[in-house]
Formats: structure tokens, sequence, C-alpha cells
């Protein structure tokens, strides 16, 4: 599933921009949304390698930093001039991931709001389920000779 779709691509890039990264074979007027699209796959894939560690991936609802991430991304892999600007973007866009894995960073949204994905996919949520304890301290009391 990806993050975001070529409409939002473009809305981020620009008509221009996604007509110079995603030339459409033979050229012709417009952008190739299916290269578009590709890329958008595959950079939503890279981001669910960071996001497993902490959530159910794909996330349901997608944040919006999520799908801006996933265009920034995409972005990179099709600009073929290595622009400064758009590698040191994505650049930034894996180290939010890794500190989104490591709980450091959020993804923008109120915890337990329905665009939560800790909420509505189950998340990091823990459940211990299991029986009263049978030794503590003051039931060995004797057994310790009263330490």
């Amino acid at each position: 599933m990806s993050y975001a779709v070529v409409s939002q691509f473009v809305a981020l890039v620009g008509e221009a921009e996604a007509r110079a990264l995603a030339t459409p074979t033979p050229p012709a007027t417009g952008y190739d949304a299916t290269k578009i699209q590709g890329a958008l796959d595959r950079a939503s894939a890279t981001l669910d390698s960071y996001f497993a560690t902490r959530f159910t991936v794909p996330l349901a609802p997608v944040p919006d930093i999520v799908a801006t991430n996933a265009c920034i991304l995409a972005r990179e892999e099709l600009d073929r001039q290595g622009r400064d600007f758009v590698l040191k973007a994505a650049d930034r866009v894996r180290a939010w991931a890794k500190d989104v894995a490591a709980g450091r960073a959020t993804l923008g949204v109120t915890a337990g709001s329905a665009q939560d994905p800790e909420t509505t996919s189950g998340g990091a949520a823990v459940l211990i389920d299991a029986p009263d304890r049978v030794f503590d301290d003051a039931g060995l009391a004797p057994f310790l000779g009263g330490c």
C-alpha cells in the first residue's frame, strides 16, 4: 500500500518538476504517473521498514507527515541529477523515520486520536495476562528468617 498518490506528489513538487522527473516514453506533454506511483510505492515500503518496529504496517489511517515524507523519498529516487537539496531532504526523512522507530519522534498525530495508527492498528499496546503471584515477600518471610 502506498502512503501517497500521484496527485499528492505533483502538489508537493509542482507540475513542471513532475514532468521533469517522470517524462513519459516517448516524450509527450504531462508526466508518467505509473513511474511516479512506482517510486511512491517503493518509498512507502522504505518507510514501512522503519515503522514495522513500532506499528502494524501499512499504517492506517495515513498521517499527513507520512504521505509528505513518502513523496520526498520518491522525489529522491526520480531525481536523476542528484541535486543536493533533494538528497538532503531525503536524508532528513530517513533520520526522522529512524527516530520514529526508536520512539524519539512521533507521527505528528495526537495520541489516542482517530489518526493515531497505534490506536487504530493495535500498535505497541502491551497486555499482560498472568496468574496471581504465589510467592511474595510477606509469604516468604517465615522461611527467610524475617529478612
